[in-house]
Parts: C-alpha cells; structure tokens; sequence
C-alpha cells in the first residue's frame, strides 16, 4: 500500500467516456418510435406545432370552471351597470390605476342588487373577484391584483367596511341546501316519475340513483359521464354492482392526484327481479352516458334514447322536475340528493374520511 504524500497531485487514469445522444422517453414517444432510433428520421419531424396567439389565450382561459366564467360575465355586467347608473364613461385599456381604484372604491361603498337591497357576502366576493379576473384576462390584461396592489388599498378598505355592515345585516347566512326528508324519499321512489317502465322515467330514475350512490357534483360532472364510466364488477357471491371511473375535477380537489382519490368507495348495487339495465337500452357508440329519451317508443324496442346526449340544463333542473312531478312537499334543488348522500353515509357509520372519499369534499 502507497500513500501520496501531501502536496503532490495524485494522477489516475480515468476511463475514456463517451456519451451517444440517447434520452429517456415518454411512453408516447416510445409507441411512436421504432425499436431502432434513425437520426435521420428524427430530425425531419418537429418536434413543436405552430400556434396562435389568439389559441393561447384560448387555452388559457378554458382553464376556467364554466361557473367562474359565468361569475365574471356577471361581475362585469354588475359593473357596467353600475358605470351607467352613475354616468361614468372609461375606457379600461388606458384608465389609470389609480383612477380605476377610485372608481372602485365608490363601486364598493354605493352598489345593490336589483331589489336595492346589500348584496349577500358570497356575491359581495364574487364581484371583486370577477372584475379582477376581467382586467388581467385577454384583451385588456392589465396585470393588476385588485386584493393586493397598494393602489387598491383605499377601495379595499371599504370593501372590508360594507362586508362587516353585511354581516350586521345578517346577509353572512349561507342557503344550505336542505337534505330530503324521509316522506320525501319514499313519494319520489314511489312515483311513477321513477318507475323504469318508458324511457323518459327510466332516465329519471338512473340519474336519480347515481346521484344518491355515487354523491355527483354538478350538472357538468354528470354531462361529462360517459357509458364506460361506470365499471360493473362481482362479489365472490355473485352479487353485482358498479363503481365510478370518472372522476370530475371538483372545487375542492383540482390536483390529478387528488381527484383520483375521489369516489373510491362509491358503488351501486342491482336490484333483484328489476331486469332491465339503461346501458343495454342506449345505442353503441353513444359519446355521452345521458342521453334524450325517445317520445314514441314500443316496449319492444331495442333502444330507449336516441343518440343526443342530455343538456347541461335538463341534467341540472332533474330533481326540482321530479319533486314536481311526484308531488313532494319540497321542490328540492339537485344539491338536495347530493346532501342526502352525504347523510345516509353518515347514518351508516361510516367515517368522515370514508365519505370525503365518497363525496369530494375537503
């Protein structure tokens, strides 16, 4: 053994390495690829696509919830009214910061509803938040932040003023949506609005079913359903059920990691003696899994809906119809099941954690 005194430099031989420009690739380059890689091949393909800048902006704003377009569009409206009411003429491209907080500041202090009454707090919200968004959206983008530039601090102040004559007021009370009740329950199941025996009832009855197994959110989640979203699977009895594959990126869970921890314990069980099956009754290659019932129909028929799927709309007035239409004593809102849900797994002792995982909520 031989030690390299201090002060003189060790010399090792190094290994000759060389280096092939060979890289890790994705899934889909590797199916795209051939086994053997041709550099020739390679660098006459490119590997970017020509886009617009009217594209990107498109792909930046649908980056929005269809609601959070919804509350802009309702925020501005607010304003402009507002901007008329009081004869106020700008021209948000060119307004001054300053000049625009100002304006907000009076906006704040001096707008009502239609009635003329305060606004309630969630709305009181939603407008700032609204015409923030609006001003840094495409065209305009301005690149303010209303809640925080010191610019709007005056305005903010008074925003935080009228919230706490808000909740003197009262108007912090949120609207809950009611469960519903067991008297309820039992009129809609015994309708005829849920009896599988015409194609309009028996989509009534799936959709009403879905929402009190699998706890949906939202009329767009369930426009989005597709008829391999449900996934039929057996007990080692026999016994039949389905789960939900799909999961709709919620409010509370916008990470893909996240929604993908949703609806692990949903499940839909058969009904013994009830043969019929609403897949079975929709014609192949049908892109959505709700779709328009046919108005003439024979019960013969192979197919009960035609081919166009179900509106954002009709999904989302479905339980206030039914309540009509069976007669309970409460014309409930679609969120109504959803909270219905949300109980029953709680009458059945389940954890809390085992229903977030359910419902989606945080």
């Amino acid at each position: 053994m031989s030690i390299t005194p201090i002060g003189k430099q060790m010399e090792i031989d190094f290994p000759k390495i060389t280096f092939d420009l060979i890289y890790e690739s994705s899934d889909d380059e590797k199916q795209d690829r051939p086994n053997t890689f041709k550099r020739e091949e390679s660098a006459s393909v490119s590997r970017c696509v020509s886009i617009s800048a009217a594209d990107l902006d498109s792909i930046k704003r649908s980056r929005h919830e269809a609601n959070t377009v919804k509350q802009t569009s309702w925020a501005v409206n607010c304003f402009k009214t507002w901007l008329s009411e009081r004869k106020i003429q700008i021209d948000l491209k060119t307004i001054a910061k300053s000049g625009f907080a100002a304006i907000l500041r009076e906006l704040y202090a001096t707008t009502r509803t239609t009635k003329g009454e305060l606004y309630s707090i969630s709305s009181y919200a939603g407008l700032r938040a609204g015409l923030n968004r609006y001003i840094n959206e495409p065209p305009l983008g301005r690149m303010w932040n209303m809640m925080q530039d010191t610019e709007f601090t005056a305005a903010n102040n008074v925003f935080k003023g009228v919230l706490k004559q808000m909740r003197k007021a009262g108007r912090d009370k949120s609207a809950h949506h009611p469960p519903i009740s067991s008297a309820d329950q039992a009129i809609l199941k015994g309708s005829d609005a849920l009896h599988p025996s015409n194609p309009r009832s028996l989509l009534k009855k799936v959709w009403f079913d879905i929402q009190l197994h699998f706890s949906r959110r939202g009329s767009e989640g369930n426009r989005h359903l597709k008829p391999d979203s449900l996934v039929q699977k057996n007990y080692e009895n026999g016994c039949r059920y389905f789960t939900m594959s799909f999961n709709e990126e919620t409010k509370n869970h916008k990470d893909p990691m996240e929604r993908a921890k949703e609806n692990q314990r949903g499940a839909m069980y058969e009904e013994p003696g009830n043969p019929l099956c609403y897949l079975a009754k929709i014609p192949p290659g049908a892109t959505a899994f709700y779709l328009q019932p046919k108005r003439v129909f024979a019960p013969s028929d192979t197919f009960w809906c035609m081919s166009t799927p179900l509106g954002v709309n009709q999904l989302g007035k479905m339980l206030p119809r039914l309540c009509q239409e069976a007669g309970t004593s409460v014309r409930y809102t679609n969120h109504s099941l959803r909270t219905t849900a949300v109980h029953k797994l709680s009458d059945a002792g389940l954890a809390s954690r085992e229903i977030m995982a359910v419902s989606g909520h945080s």
